[in-house]
């Protein structure tokens, strides 16, 4: 399983960096950030266009011509259409939402913002979110673009994503920790 996640995120890191190069040079970097964030809603947004970039029995001309026609209707740049339609040609669909948050995250790199996911048991007043994000903004010295989602299983406490850094202090893990400790006790 390991090498599948390795696999997928070497070519969202690849295509993803073509894509920045690409745009940059063009001066395309907003344009085509802001068309790639409409795409990710979209495959967010419908089960079967989501269904679509992970089945494998659906023929790659297929693929290739259902995104094309996605891309043509929304008004896509021809950066932004060329970069789908290479990805379904190159049948790397799956790893579409991946290469779209590679490009994202350069985008933000440059632009010296950082996103960060935080995820608790119950959504965060806007008084909380000031202050997480004027706290993370003063430790890590960028710009910070807090995404808070909710999960009821947490219990309470809250995880914190940043890059590839996860800082966990959510009540489950540490109920989840005492048990492995007590096990270990006994």
């Amino acid at each position: 399983m390991s090498s599948v996640h390795s696999l997928k995120f070497e070519l969202s890191s690849r295509y993803g960096l073509a894509l920045f190069e690409v745009a940059e040079g063009r001066k395309e970097l907003e344009k085509v950030g802001r068309e790639l964030e409409e795409f990710s809603l979209m495959i967010e947004g419908s089960k079967d266009l989501s269904f679509m970039l992970k089945c494998p029995t659906i023929s790659r001309s297929d693929k290739v011509s259902a995104i094309m026609a996605i891309a043509e209707r929304a008004g896509f740049s021809r950066t932004t259409k060329d970069f789908l339609g290479l990805v379904a040609k190159n049948n790397r669909l799956f790893a579409l939402p991946g290469m779209i948050k590679a490009f994202l995250s350069l985008i933000e790199e440059k632009e010296g913002e950082v996103t960060v996911e935080v995820t608790t048991a119950q959504g965060l007043a806007d008084e909380q979110r000031k202050k997480i994000s004027s706290e993370l903004s003063s430790a890590l010295g960028k710009t910070i673009r807090l995404e808070v989602k909710e999960d009821k299983t947490l219990l309470g406490g809250m995880m914190v994503k940043v890059g590839s850094l996860l800082i966990d202090s959510t009540l489950r893990t540490k109920v989840q920790q005492l048990k492995l400790a007590m096990k270990g006790a006994q």
